[in-house]
């Protein structure tokens, strides 16, 4: 059974306008049609990477979470700290370890979540105001190779002394400058 019909379509992989003998026609040739299997089949098989990895990411966690006893790598997992913070914290005695080997230390999980059960007064909360200092205008600074010259003075020493003395500086462009009354007055 042949169709008469001529219906003006738009390929769904190509965009080109063509004329179509069935109303279920999606593509204008065979090669759109390949081209497009090819398309969906690659998304596919990207789409099941990417929910494979989220699948294992998420099965660690829910491995950790579901353990009793955690290595300090999972507790820095876990908690989102690192795990030179962690060490910092059974050295301090905020968190209970226990050392089976030189290199076996075990936290218990229920210690883990007293930590925030209840507050300790040996922690504590910290609120910083950040100021935003304002910036000088440039005529009104000395680049970091001025200031060198001028003082005779290396370049590690310089950036040693801003950080002691709590200079702030700036950069703009590839050049770092510094207010030339907070120079002076180190000087």
């Amino acid at each position: 059974m042949s169709s008469n019909i001529e219906i003006q379509k738009i390929c769904q992989f190509c965009n080109n306008q063509f004329t179509a003998k069935k109303t279920t026609t999606k593509y204008c040739s065979l090669k759109c049609s390949s081209k497009a299997y090819k398309q969906r089949d690659k998304n596919q098989k990207i789409e099941n990477t990417n929910l494979e990895t989220i699948t294992i990411k998420n099965k660690t966690l829910l491995n950790i979470k579901l353990k009793e006893y955690l290595t300090v790598k999972e507790v820095s997992i876990l908690l989102g700290f690192s795990a030179r913070t962690i060490y910092r914290l059974i050295n301090q005695n905020k968190v209970i370890a226990y050392n089976f080997s030189e290199r076996m230390t075990v936290i218990k999980r229920s210690d883990i979540d007293a930590l925030f059960e209840t507050p300790d007064p040996e922690f504590e909360i910290v609120m910083r105001r950040v100021e935003k200092k304002k910036q000088a205008e440039i005529k009104d600074c000395y680049t970091i190779t001025e200031i060198q010259e001028k003082f005779n003075i290396s370049n590690g020493a310089l950036y040693n002394l801003l950080k002691r003395k709590n200079i702030h500086k700036f950069s703009k462009g590839k050049f770092t400058y510094v207010a030339k009354n907070d120079i002076e007055a180190l000087f």
